[in-house]
């Protein structure tokens, strides 16, 4: 592996093994001990994705200009800080519904350079490599969820609800001082946008963001991934309170982790190790498509679990493997399609649209479960991806068959 690539790699596994660490306490502890609402839960876990979905586009403009690097410093630096504040509020400290939505709004305002990330993939990586290339960076998101989850629920039980997050805050902190020392910067000074941040605004983003939707190649892509991400952002705040009802399994928490542990391990498998020699086999557009419908098969499926445990785990199985290989492909395929001077911009809207179906998934998810039923929100995930199939099928067609190259190319 590119010593870049395992550097970025080693940053964005030890950040999200602190996201991760957050996932299966977050809905508990709102629940239990600031007795929330499944809707103001879903709210809650939504906020996070919101901001990413305000401020990514700024992000991946500002590491056109300024390189990756140093936006990779500035978010990693703000989750300390955001990490301490939810300690504080988990912990009992500040114990305060509205603090609780401040620090994570804070955390999603940080995280938003996500985009940069990928930009920093995109910039050593290969046109024809790309989708492996993400594929690295879903590994690392997956890991994290396989350890952050577990790491989670073994210490809040054993501890408190603060302790595994200021944990986090330690590990960010680790995350940082890595990407100081040893990350170099990717985007050659040559390459970087000359133009300054005056021009920015939301007006000039969301004129960028129409303009990327209809690319005729690009804008269906990031419909595509932004479908793929609310179907499964429905279970986020959700998947926890289901699993330790009486309608799931009377779970606690630290046997919540495992379930989280073992999707996170497929999606991790799927895209570290399973994916470079399907899409080597199999045209990766067909691959899209079957695992499309292989995700919602998983997600509608869960309710549906019958208290049977092995049921679950099968159901969880077909949904990692399924969004494990949809999204490193989708956004494969849309960083090929764009010029090498706008990956990071191009990046950032695709992220930005992923994090708005982060907020919109499980704002809805919490609502439903809420006020219709616990298997609403699996059954939407599930629906929706059926959809997505029918969808995807448009990647068959003539203009995406050759996609080894971005549409235009430096002069």
């Amino acid at each position: 592996m590119d010593r870049r690539i395992l550097v970025i790699f080693l940053t964005v596994f030890i950040d999200l093994l602190g996201f991760g660490i957050v996932i299966p306490i977050l809905p508990t502890f709102a629940q239990n001990e600031l007795f929330m609402s499944e809707t103001l839960i879903g709210l809650n876990v939504g906020i996070f994705s919101l901001m990413n979905f305000i401020f990514s586009p700024l992000w991946g403009r500002l590491s056109d200009i300024y390189g990756r690097k140093p936006i990779i410093i500035f978010g990693l630096s703000g989750n300390v800080l955001s990490y301490i504040l939810l300690g504080l509020v988990m912990g009992g400290i500040l114990k305060s519904v509205l603090l609780l939505f401040v620090a994570r709004a804070l955390a999603g305002f940080f995280s938003a350079n996500i985009g940069a990330a990928l930009a920093y993939i995109s910039d050593v990586t290969p046109p024809k490599d790309r989708s492996k290339g993400m594929g690295i960076i879903g590994a690392a998101f997956g890991l994290g969820f396989v350890f952050g989850p577990f790491i989670g629920g073994f210490l809040a039980i054993r501890f408190n609800y603060g302790f595994p997050i200021f944990f986090s805050a330690g590990l960010s902190m680790i995350a940082l001082i890595l990407t100081f020392i040893l990350l170099s910067e990717s985007l050659p000074k040559e390459f970087r946008t000359k133009k300054s941040m005056s021009g920015f605004n939301l007006k000039n983003g969301l004129n960028k963001l129409v303009s990327a939707l209809k690319h005729p190649h690009v804008g269906f892509l990031i419909t595509l991934n932004f479908i793929i991400v609310f179907s499964i952002a429905n279970i986020f705040s959700t998947f926890q309170l289901y699993a330790e009802s009486k309608d799931g399994f009377n779970f606690n928490i630290e046997e919540i982790s495992y379930l989280f542990a073992f999707s996170g391990l497929i999606g991790a498998l799927t895209q570290g190790i399973f994916l470079r020699p399907i899409v080597k086999v199999f045209d990766e557009r067909k691959v899209l498509i079957w695992s499309c419908l292989i995700m919602g098969i998983g997600l509608g499926t869960i309710p549906f679990s019958n208290h049977i445990l092995g049921y679950l785990l099968v159901s969880i199985f077909f949904m990692s493997f399924g969004n494990g290989l949809c999204l490193s492909i989708s956004l494969g395929l849309i960083s090929k399609f764009t010029n090498p001077d706008e990956q990071g911009g191009i990046l950032g809207l695709a992220q930005s649209l992923a994090s708005l179906a982060r907020f919109i998934g499980p704002s809805w998810g919490g609502f439903v479960y809420h006020f219709i039923s616990f298997a609403a929100p699996f059954l939407t995930g599930g629906i929706v991806m059926v959809g997505a199939t029918f969808l995807s099928l448009n990647l068959l067609k003539e203009k995406y068959r050759h996609s080894s190259h971005p549409v235009r190319t430096r002069e």
